[in-house]
């Protein structure tokens, strides 16, 4: 029988939030040691990946617009929608000197890809006053990649540092298999009895010092959908960001790249709580909820997200597809990729890693955009942020479809004016956002350009009757939930086939009726 588990992707909400409130737009981005031309990984931005304040420029306003459109390549009408989002941020220079500022812009969840296209890359744009942006995609695996690299720095140094720690752990890499006499147990014996470990965290160190990080492991979980994989190192422009998406994995990819950056993040800690920057740390700096959240499309109120899964389903199925392929699923579970091309020792190691791995690491996945601009002495330029994504899934109460987005806070900022959201849907499809919007009526509309038609638009493209919602947010902090009702979805995006022609009755079955008899009868 099928077994469905229902996983709560997130812990109740606290009754006080703690840290920096959110973001959705620009932010500077600080060079380390304020050298721009400094060098090594990611050098050239925040090694901690955080934003800092900007006192000279000032947000006159913000106009966020929302769509939930069809996607042109994923099958017949009433399939999962894509979001189409854009940010247009009018951005004054009142000072008397021209100012060029890196920024970043934080996308949570995945980048939508167009897997048919020439070059398959991220639909995502960044316009300074209509004119493109060089920009540069720090992924959420570029970033799980950066902890990684950092942690596995820290991990060596100390066990370098310490002799005894050392010969125990080179005494098991040099061990013919995992087991727990010997090698393994000496070094379990120094972890809990001389570091004071717990025995879940000693067990850890035992199996990081069984698997070979620089043998090639098996392909990683895909990050956001199966079709992005063959194409996400493209996807960063950068050959230090695709080197560190797959470095430090090896055979741990069968266990997902997100519980592997756990481990290393967990085990780095036990040596120095300093010494590595965590997944929540910075996207808790952006402003976001670490904590997997949607709004309820019943009631309006922020709650946990829900998703139901079977894991007895195939899980390349269509309708398993956005929740087996969905980061955050693969963080709760201990799944273990069973065609995984692993040794023994290795699947073994991968074992008590799920097993000893506290289950701490529940989050949205975010990417980084990261790019520059000048602002030009006493001028006002418009900076826009254009992108599309797969709504996640939510099966709590009414089935819905979910945007997330991390609103900006003004302490960042100088000055920031209000955002102006609007939301559109096909007409006929329920909405709930996590702020009250008004209907502002019904209007056709086109889809996006970079969709229709594969990304050629037509001047004959057939418009979409939406429903068009707005609202003006003057509280700019914490994030932005959309939900989108799946049923009703579906039910506006169907188009209901055509009736089929009546068959005509056998000639001595009709009855000619006289015109005045049916004036008589009243038809």
């Amino acid at each position: 029988m099928s077994r469905k588990c229902r996983f709560a992707l997130v812990a109740l909400l606290c009754a006080c939030a703690v840290g920096v409130l959110a973001n959705g737009g620009p932010f500077v981005i600080k060079y380390p040691n304020g050298d721009p031309a400094a060098k090594g990984i990611l050098a050239r931005i925040d090694p901690n990946l955080r934003p800092a304040k900007e006192s000279r420029l000032s947000v006159v306003k913000e106009e966020l617009k929302v769509a939930f459109e069809q996607e042109p390549f994923r099958g017949p009408a009433g399939t999962p929608p894509v979001a189409s989002v854009v940010a247009a941020y009018t951005i004054e220079n009142p000072t008397d000197k021209d100012i060029e500022i890196d920024f970043g812009f934080p996308i949570l969840r995945g980048i939508y890809m167009d897997p048919f296209s020439m070059a398959p890359k991220p639909e995502v744009n960044v316009t300074i006053s209509d004119k493109p942006a060089e920009l540069k995609i720090i992924s959420n695996s570029a970033i799980y990649g950066i902890i990684r690299q950092r942690s596995r720095e820290a991990i060596d140094a100390a066990v370098q540092k310490d002799q005894m720690l050392s010969k125990l752990v080179s005494d098991v890499r040099s061990a013919p298999d995992f087991h727990l006499e010997g090698p393994t147990a000496a070094l379990t014996n120094y972890l809990t009895y001389k570091l004071r470990w717990n025995n879940r965290d000693a067990a850890l160190m035992v199996a990081y010092a069984n698997v070979a990080l620089e043998r090639p492991g098996p392909t990683p979980v895909p990050v956001q959908s199966p079709l992005e994989a063959p194409f996400v190192a493209r996807s960063f422009r950068d050959d230090e960001l695709s080197r560190l998406v797959h470095a430090n994995l090896g055979p741990l990819s069968a266990i997902g790249e997100q519980k592997a950056t756990q481990l290393f993040a967990q085990l780095a800690s036990r040596f120095d709580r300093k010494a590595a920057s965590t997944y929540e740390g910075i996207f808790t700096a952006w402003g976001g909820d670490v904590r997997e959240r949607s709004v309820d499309l019943a009631t309006g109120q922020v709650r946990p997200r829900e998703v139901t899964v079977d894991p007895e389903k195939e899980r390349d199925s269509p309708r398993n597809r956005m929740t087996w392929f969905d980061p955050t699923i693969y963080a709760r579970v201990d799944y273990l990729d069973p065609h995984a091309n692993i040794n023994d020792r290795e699947k073994a190691a991968c074992k008590t890693i799920l097993k000893n791995l506290p289950v701490v690491f529940t989050f949205a996945p975010m990417n980084l955009l990261y790019y520059r601009a000048t602002f030009p002495a006493k001028s006002t330029q418009v900076v826009t942020v254009s992108y599309k994504q797969y709504p996640y899934l939510d099966t709590g109460g009414q089935e819905s479809y979910q945007l997330a987005y991390v609103l900006h806070p003004a302490s960042l900022w100088k000055s920031f004016g209000p955002i102006e959201l609007e939301i559109a849907v096909p007409e006929g499809a329920n909405i709930k956002a996590s702020v009250p919007c008004e209907s502002a009526g019904v209007e056709d509309r086109a889809p996006s350009g970079d969709l229709a038609h594969g990304g050629v638009r037509s001047d004959t493209e057939a418009k979409v009757a939406c429903s068009i919602y707005k609202t003006t947010l003057r509280d700019k902090t914490g994030e932005l939930f959309v939900a989108l009702g799946a049923a009703s979805w579906k039910a506006a995006t169907l188009k209901p086939e055509a009736a089929p022609e009546p068959k005509p009755k056998p000639k001595q079955a009709q009855r000619q009726v006289p015109v005045e008899e049916g004036a008589k009868s009243g038809s």
